[in-house]
């Protein structure tokens, strides 16, 4: 159990394993944070002691993580999930080939959160030499919020014959490409199902304690509905969701014939009625301890506020409905423990945000004893018809192991989750108070009611709509307009949009239709959009799409990065910590965050280190300076590149890489040794004169 206070993220979760490194990921979620999706590639590559405001706070690190990983993490996000940033960064724009919305066949929501990565060891002549999978079933979506969350991870080797209980995680990754709203590239469609088959011959162990491999479990695939209930049944069940109904707490509740035992919150569990809750021995709450920041709704990443219906999974037996997309809070080692991670920070803009990050809880675990035994399921499905009744695309994996004595010292069973067995620091209770009804809130009046249907009405239309971005040439600007049309059925509804890439008061009516002109960094296929009705109480929609787009220039990318290093200072820092590697860029861009402005960083030393750090890196780690060597040939296309990059420094660089070039390969070819006089015979006093002094 991690407190909401924690600096465990979720992020550590896609780090590869010693002598590894990432080659694929796979990631599915229903809300996604484009700002978390920023620091994965980092998180991948470096290992940072910070949270995720240090893995943000320096552009230059992530876009250089972003070149040497991006291309490897593919997020899978419901249509309607893509969140608005909370801060216009150019770098969003390097993300739109690794975001593919996607829709659930049935008609639900695409609600699974599984992250599947694929780490490769290689040997000396640069060839995989051996692959590992991880896969990781959470609780938790991709973004900030600070709820308590669950997660289950495990690591293993494909082998040679496929294994039953991992069949359905391939099958949800051997689907992703076809749930794409806008299709997937043909190249990344081939590395998911080669994941998907990968997988497939994997055996994934179970955490210790349990006996069983993990079995995993794959809802609304199937295009006939099928309903799904924890195949497990016994004599005792523990059920924990944030949002439940009579149906789901039906399908949990004929589980077993003894006793029952729910956690949920305290709105959710005033929504039944007593009857509902009556075969429930004991119904818990967080306490108020433990519920973290306060929940902001305007705040939330669910259908207030990325698009999503407000909370369609939770309704009463007084003839609410039942079904519809779960609401979600939010974009949690290794136990079927609640666990607090990913997003352990506030909004970076807290100041001007409009509330606290969501709170609460969020995990969404099944536990059944049998016999000696205990089974538990944990994963993405809350207590409800949509998610059980397979109109939601979900994922859940279990695991088995001896459940213990109430009082020993081993055992996974509901009591140790409880209490703690024999342990001094208890267990999950202590989080918990014992559920006391208090009246629900005030229905709320018909015509709010009929607004927010009308503001989810135009949502839809607005993801199905004829959308694109065009964008063109106007001397040192570009036009990007966002073109086609969107049939609103209803009259009363505001849409504006905007380019994440820029501030929200630069938002221009849809109905225009809208146009910016913009410098090239700023040219972005992520487009945000704000759903508004003048009904008080009626809260605005906002959600951000990737647009098709034509016209973007072939090297958006290059003045992206030309436009974080606008100063020879700045390329002499940044490039000096590139021949550490991405450790050494973390650790600059810490030693100059929050206390200079980035433009006033020197490289801290002359010409001569520089030079001598160079040299070093060729002789002992040539392949560092693969890095270095993309940025300079980036930034020396242009003029403006050239000046940040100058010929005196240039002509170092060059005089080092033909010096790395007539040395000795690995397969042993003839090359002459460096010559160290070759690389001093750049005139030193001209370089020294264009670096700022310490």
């Amino acid at each position: 159990m991690l407190p909401p206070d924690s600096r465990r993220t979720a992020l550590e979760m896609i780090r590869a394993p010693v002598g590894y490194r990432l080659d694929f990921a796979v990631l599915t979620t229903y809300t996604l944070d484009l700002e978390v999706l920023l620091a994965l590639p980092l998180s991948a590559l470096a290992h940072p002691d910070g949270g995720l405001e240090e893995l943000l706070a320096e552009p230059l690190r992530l876009h250089q993580a972003i070149r040497e990983a991006g291309d490897r993490v593919h997020a899978f996000v419901d249509a309607t999930g893509i969140g608005v940033p909370h801060r216009a960064r150019p770098l969003y724009s390097m993300l739109e080939s690794s975001v593919h919305a996607v829709r659930a066949p049935n008609g639900g929501a695409f609600h699974p959160k599984v992250w599947v990565a694929r780490f490769a060891a290689t040997d000396d002549t640069g060839e995989a030499a051996d692959v590992r999978l991880r896969v990781v079933v959470l609780s938790r979506n991709l973004t900030f919020d600070r709820s308590w969350d669950v997660a289950l991870t495990s690591e293993e080797a494909p082998g040679s014959r496929r294994a039953a209980a991992s069949r359905p995680l391939s099958d949800l990754l051997s689907a992703l490409p076809g749930l794409a709203v806008d299709g997937v590239p043909a190249d990344i469609a081939e590395r998911v199902h080669e994941l998907a088959d990968q997988a497939a011959r994997c055996a994934f162990p179970a955490p210790d304690g349990f006996d069983s491999s993990v079995a995993f479990h794959a809802l609304g695939l199937s295009p006939r509905r099928r309903a799904w209930r924890p195949p497990s049944s016994g004599n005792r069940t523990l059920a924990m969701a944030p949002f439940v109904n009579r149906t789901g707490l039906d399908t949990v509740r004929g589980l077993s014939g003894g006793e029952r035992t729910l956690v949920s919150r305290q709105d959710e569990l005033d929504r039944l009625s007593e009857d509902a809750l009556a075969e429930w021995d004991q119904v818990f709450v967080l306490a108020d301890a433990a519920q973290g920041e306060p929940e902001d709704p305007e705040d939330r990443d669910d259908g207030a506020s990325h698009g999503g219906a407000p909370d369609g999974g939770a309704g009463s037996d007084g003839g609410a409905p039942d079904g519809g997309a779960d609401s979600e809070g939010g974009p949690g080692q290794v136990r079927p423990v609640a666990t607090r991670t990913a997003g352990d920070r506030a909004a970076p803009d807290a100041a001007d945000a409009p509330g606290a990050r969501p709170s609460g809880l969020h995990a969404k675990m099944i536990a059944v004893e049998h016999g000696w035994n205990v089974t538990w399921y944990a994963g993405s499905a809350n207590l409800t018809a949509a998610a059980f009744g397979g109109d939601n695309v979900e994922m859940m994996a279990s695991v088995t192991g001896k459940k213990g004595r109430k009082s020993g010292a081993t055992g996974q069973g509901i009591d140790r989750f409880l209490d703690g067995g024999s342990g001094k620091d208890g267990g999950f209770r202590k989080l918990c108070e014992p559920y006391r009804r208090t009246e629900p809130a005030d229905e709320d009046p018909e015509h709010v009611t009929a607004a927010r249907k009308r503001l989810e009405t135009a949502r839809d239309a607005l993801v199905n709509a004829d959308l694109r971005v065009t964008c063109a040439s106007s001397d040192e600007l570009w036009t990007l307009t966002v073109a086609g049309g969107a049939d609103l059925p209803a009259t009363d509804v505001e849409v504006v949009a905007w380019p994440v890439s820029i501030a929200e008061d630069q938002a221009r009516p849809l109905e225009e239709p809208p146009r910016w002109r913009l410098p090239v960094p700023r040219l972005t296929a992520f487009i945000a959009f704000r759903l508004r009705v003048p009904v008080k109480g009626a809260d605005d929609v906002r959600m951000t799409l990737r647009l098709p787009a034509t016209g973007m220039p072939a090297d958006r990318v290059h003045q992206i990065l030309r436009s974080l290093l606008d100063s020879p200072a700045k390329f002499l820092a940044f490039l000096r910590a590139l021949l550490g590697g991405l450790d050494a860029v973390f650790a600059w861009a810490q030693d100059g965050a929050g206390t200079r402005d980035p433009a006033d960083w020197g490289i801290g030393t002359g010409g001569e280190t520089l030079l001598d750090d160079l040299v070093r890196t060729a002789s002992r780690d040539p392949d560092r300076l693969k890095p270095a060597r993309r940025l300079i040939e980036d930034l020396r296309k242009t003029k403006e590149g050239r000046r940040i990059v100058p010929d005196d420094l240039f002509a170092v660089w060059t005089a080092v890489e033909e010096a790395l070039a007539r040395r000795p390969s690995p397969s042993g070819s003839a090359r002459r040794p460096t010559n160290p006089v070759a690389v001093r015979a750049v005139p030193r006093r001209r370089l020294l004169a264009r670096e700022p002094r310490p």
